[in-house]
């Protein structure tokens, strides 16, 4: 005798050969399901963890799930190993996966809603998959009709929202973007709309340093991805989700953490064609990537062997390319500039601590000029396109960058700190063409004091607003540049001493490097320290 089907009701009341079953066994059941039947493959506990990311524990909704296929009578494995007999797996770390069943399980399952049989894609759909390329259904007249009647409210609100955070205002979110983004989603009339509203409020919370904010936008999104009411759209949510985590955990220095959420993403058999083909959020994905690896490469001495951190250099700077790349891809001009101010000032760093070039096969003057020609292309692109948000990055790398290789100890006297010879502007800006453009005498460029000097010019009248790392950062430039041309005058001793006030705002992971620096300045300018 043919062995007897099982049938798997997937509208509620969920039920299994008509037994009470519980939403979330249901929906592994038919994920391992479609995994075995339409992919020919195991189905990664990734899939498992991503689907239910807001539960408490992950764990006990697989070992839950693994009782009632055992009520059920569905043999259900795990793990690599499909040689062994179900019965002799060990239940340790089964939630680690991968899951799996035979092809003489999956053919004996049947699954309905509310009584009618469902197919490979019928089951897909239900779990909020794409359709497969061909298999897109097309939409109803009514529905297309009904679709472009709609009310158009929360597309402007979106459009003014996404502008007003791209521009900035004093590099930040302003009352009215926020705002924008409020009336976005009351105006939204689905939860494709509200769910996409909230994953670009959560990046732009986040882009403006307000961490909070964008924890709390991204758990209100998760909800919505969660309850499965986002279909078709649901890998790309689900893979921008994982990387706006992965900048949570990074922005709070927890490397280890964002590696894990990078891996998540990258180990999903599902989100990893998403990266692939979807170029923004490869470029995303990219470049957090290498972001981290920066920080591995540069991690304090004793940290990490050389060649950990070499490795991890030549990851950064392959990363940076790639997301320049995928940057192009996306025709995102703001991509570009975020990408290339990257590899500019990474390229100078990693060259610096002999992280790349450890012969020091190229003259250190070349690769000073080629890492100002990226900041460059960078500062060229913000000030022709209008995007960048009011940030002070590209001056302040420029403006050390521009110090050059500089392995003297200058701090023992006045005159060995200002016998340093940094790049000339003159110099510099023949360096930067073709991009030359922006860096005009009207912003500074006469003198690299002057150009710090315009930059905290504009946060101090409020024309733009720096946070507190980037003003540190520009106040740090300044002094070293003041008492390089003009020694121990009233002007270096007083950006000194602001800088010294603003240290107080940073976070404890940032104060090292500003004690660090002012220890470089000469000891007139130490006094008090």
């Amino acid at each position: 005798m043919p062995p007897t089907s099982i049938f798997v009701e997937l509208s509620a009341p969920y039920r299994v050969d008509d037994q009470p079953a519980r939403y979330q066994s249901v929906w592994m059941l038919a994920r391992i399901w479609l995994a075995a039947s339409r992919d020919q493959e195991a189905l990664n506990a990734n899939v498992v963890r991503t689907r239910f990311a807001e539960a408490a524990d992950v764990r006990m909704i697989v070992s839950r799930a693994f009782a009632d296929f055992s009520r059920w009578r569905i043999p259900v494995g795990w793990g690599s190993d499909r040689t062994l007999g179900i019965s002799a797996l060990p239940t340790s770390h089964r939630s680690r996966g991968p899951f799996w069943m035979s092809a003489a399980t999956a053919r004996r399952l049947r699954f309905t809603v509310e009584g009618k049989p469902l197919g490979p894609a019928g089951v897909a759909r239900w779990l909020g998959q794409t359709p497969e390329a061909g298999n897109v259904p097309s939409i109803p007249a009514e529905d297309g009709l009904q679709y472009a009647m709609r009310d158009m409210a929360f597309w402007r609100h979106l459009t003014q929202a996404m502008r007003g955070a791209q521009d900035g205002f004093a590099g930040t979110l302003d009352h009215g973007v926020a705002e924008s983004f409020r009336a976005a989603q009351r105006t939204a009339a689905d939860d494709f709309q509200l769910a996409l509203s909230l994953l670009k409020e959560s990046l732009a919370w986040r882009r403006s340093d307000r961490l909070d904010r964008s924890r709390a936008a991204l758990r209100r999104f998760q909800r919505i991805v969660v309850a499965g009411g986002v279909n078709a759209a649901l890998p790309t949510f689900a893979a921008m989700a994982h990387v706006v985590r992965a900048w949570e955990h990074y922005a709070r220095a927890d490397l280890d953490a964002a590696q894990h959420e990078l891996a998540r993403l990258s180990g999903d058999a599902e989100l990893r064609p998403v990266v692939r083909y979807n170029p923004r959020v490869r470029f995303e994905t990219l470049n957090l990537e290498a972001l981290v690896q920066k920080s591995l490469a540069l991690r304090p001495d004793g940290v990490g062997t050389p060649q950990q951190k070499q490795q991890a250099a030549r990851l950064a700077m392959e990363g940076f390319s790639g997301a320049l790349q995928a940057a192009y891809e996306a025709d995102s001009v703001d991509a570009v500039q975020h990408a290339a101010a990257n590899i500019g000032w990474s390229l100078w760093l990693f060259w610096q601590f002999r992280l790349v070039d450890a012969s020091r096969a190229m003259v250190a003057g070349d690769v000073q000029r080629q890492a100002m020609r990226w900041l460059g292309l960078s500062e060229w692109i913000c000030d022709r396109f209008g995007v960048g948000g009011g940030s002070a990055w590209n001056t302040i790398f420029l403006l050390r960058v521009a110090r050059g290789h500089l392995e003297a100890d200058a701090s023992t006297s006045l005159a060995a700190f200002r016998a340093q010879q940094p790049l000339t502007v003159t110099a510099a800006i023949d360096a930067l063409r073709p991009f030359h453009a922006p860096f005009a005498p009207a912003k500074g460029f006469v003198r690299w004091s002057s150009v710090a000097a315009f930059a905290l010019e504009e946060h101090d009248t409020g024309r733009v607003r720096y946070n507190a790392l980037q003003l540190s950062n520009l106040l740090m430039e300044s002094a070293w540049y003041l008492t390089h041309e003009q020694g121990a005058s009233v002007n270096a001793y007083e950006a000194v001493e602001r800088l010294k006030q603003q240290i107080g705002s940073l976070r404890a992971s940032e104060k090292g490097f500003f004690h660090a620096g002012l220890r470089t300045l000469p000891p007139e300018l130490r006094v008090g320290m």
